[in-house]
């Protein structure tokens, strides 16, 4: 018999997001609100820790879920799956309200979206790829080349346009799809909108993974950066330059070990480099407590926006990247 609602006091929902939420309410045991660490959305999810309950205005509809559901929608499996998980002997505890201090951490793999959704989701790849070259995408590209961007990039990270479809289960709002994939595996497509918010995900894609991670791989040093269009300009602008270009999207994320720890064992220094805002200054603590003192905080000049709004300005990024990899080798 699984005890339930032993389990369900025992693992608090907070310690599973980690430290991107901020208190937007005090009344009935106060209300904590971030990023949602599953579609993306930066004002939909909601955590209530006194009665250990969640929602998404997006994944849940609204609807308060419990612990047992954060973890079957974070690992991609079922509501008895997940029950078991949180009753392995092995799973980390919250503390009590003694106060007494929690066990260490123990990570677990987070799973990509099932194979029946990257099915329908590199089909909708293809056809999105295909529309932007088009007659349909026509305004996309240009936006995309306004941005900076060359058609050679656009081509290289697989950017489309959707019109607004179906395929298979999948439905793709329109806009310019932004896909995420990694050793084959595709685990989320993005879609840049012209409505608020700009950015929103296909349902059921899996947003705390790493763009552009196959290339991430095989260098020694690291450049992470907030946001696919920051990834894009700096591998665009930086070819030669031995240094291994990724994003893990929105600050509030954080790469989980267990998954995606493989792509940063080999690497002797790792530049964080996020906006300069408050949810870019906890990301960037929250990359340092996850790969440890190799990870450097990279910056800007001042005035220069992001890396995007950099390279569109007429910076030199390949020159700014080498004076930051010099002066942290130093």
């Amino acid at each position: 018999m699984i005890d339930f609602d032993g389990m369900k006091s025992r693992i608090r929902i907070v310690d599973l997001v980690g430290g991107s939420l901020k208190r937007v309410a005090t009344t009935g045991g106060g209300e904590l609100a971030g990023p949602c660490p599953f579609c993306g959305g930066t004002d939909r999810f909601r955590v209530q820790p006194e009665s250990n309950i969640w929602l998404c205005r997006h994944c849940t509809n609204g609807k308060w879920r419990d612990v047992v559901d954060f973890v079957a929608v974070r690992d991609g499996i079922s509501i008895a799956e997940a029950a078991r998980v949180l009753t392995d002997s092995s799973f980390p505890a919250s503390p009590g309200r003694s106060g007494k201090v929690k066990d260490k951490p123990t990570y677990y793999s987070y799973k990509p979206p099932a194979q029946e959704w990257q099915a329908d989701g590199w089909q909708a790849v293809e056809s999105c790829q295909a529309a932007l070259f088009g007659g349909e995408g026509v305004k996309a590209l240009e936006y995309l080349k306004r941005r900076g961007f060359t058609e050679d990039t656009v081509k290289r990270f697989k950017l489309g346009f959707s019109t607004g479809l179906t395929i298979g289960k999948l439905w793709i709002p329109r806009g310019i799809t932004i896909p995420c994939h990694a050793n084959g595996v595709l685990w989320y497509l993005k879609i840049r909108t012209n409505t608020t918010p700009k950015y929103t995900l296909v349902k059921g894609s899996k947003p705390a993974a790493i763009f552009n991670a196959d290339e991430l791989a095989a260098r020694k040093i690291a450049l992470i950066v907030e946001g696919e269009f920051n990834a894009m300009a700096a591998w665009q602008e930086c070819t030669g330059v031995e240094v291994g270009i990724a994003s893990i999207g929105a600050a509030g994320y954080r790469p989980n070990l267990a998954q995606w720890g493989v792509y940063f064992i080999n690497k002797t220094l790792i530049l964080a480099l996020f906006d300069e805002d408050e949810a870019g200054e906890k990301g960037a603590v929250g990359l340092y407590a996850a790969l440890g003192d190799r990870c450097k905080l990279a910056a800007l000049p001042k005035g220069s926006g992001d890396l995007n709004d950099f390279m569109t300005a007429g910076g030199d990024v390949a020159k700014w990247l080498r004076m930051e990899v010099d002066y942290w080798r130093e």
